[in-house]
């Protein structure tokens, strides 16, 4: 599934251009993602815990997610190269207050009892893939959740190959 292009607010901007990532780049991995239909469900951004985890309200209820198949820099308990970049990208792609469809893949929850998540914006952008495609994040297999493993290590390899993000950064 490619990665529409979406918008970041002139502070991430700025901060990509900082940090060596230009804005979107067109002609993803594959074709769009699934239509919000396609997905289990949609839920409302309460906040931003770091650059792969956050809180929705799914059906009056508050969850913590875990984006499946990414891995960003830490922001806790200490500052990790490209860790704050990373989490101010989700909270650009997903702000509070945001309504997103998410869908599972095999094993709907982690060790750690988060919901194991992709999640898509009303206007089809794939956030886990959108953060890998830009250098805010990794790819990373966490199996049997491989639906976009394919993808997301196709946009990794372009990402480092373009330097973006933490690929210049650190």
């Amino acid at each position: 599934m490619p990665v529409n292009a979406h918008r970041l607010s002139s502070a991430a901007v700025i901060i990509g251009l900082i940090m060596g990532v230009g804005g979107c780049q067109q002609g993803s991995a594959s074709g769009p993602p699934p239509a919000a239909s396609d997905n289990d469900g949609v839920g409302t951004v309460t906040s931003i815990i770091d650059g792969d985890t956050l809180r929705l309200d799914v059906d009056g209820n508050e969850v913590r997610v875990r984006l499946i198949g990414i891995d960003t820099p830490e922001v806790y308990p200490e500052v990790e190269c490209f860790g704050p970049e990373a989490s101010a990208a989700l909270a650009e792609l997903a702000p509070v207050g945001s309504q997103l469809t998410f869908a599972y893949d095999v094993d709907p929850r982690d060790r750690f009892d988060r919901e194991l998540m992709y999640l898509f914006t009303l206007d089809d952008v794939f956030i886990n893939a959108a953060l890998v495609e830009q250098g805010f994040a990794t790819a990373v297999l966490f199996e049997p959740n491989d639906r976009h493993w394919n993808e997301l290590r196709a946009l990794e390899q372009q990402a480092r190959d373009a330097g973006l993000g933490l690929w210049s950064a650190c």
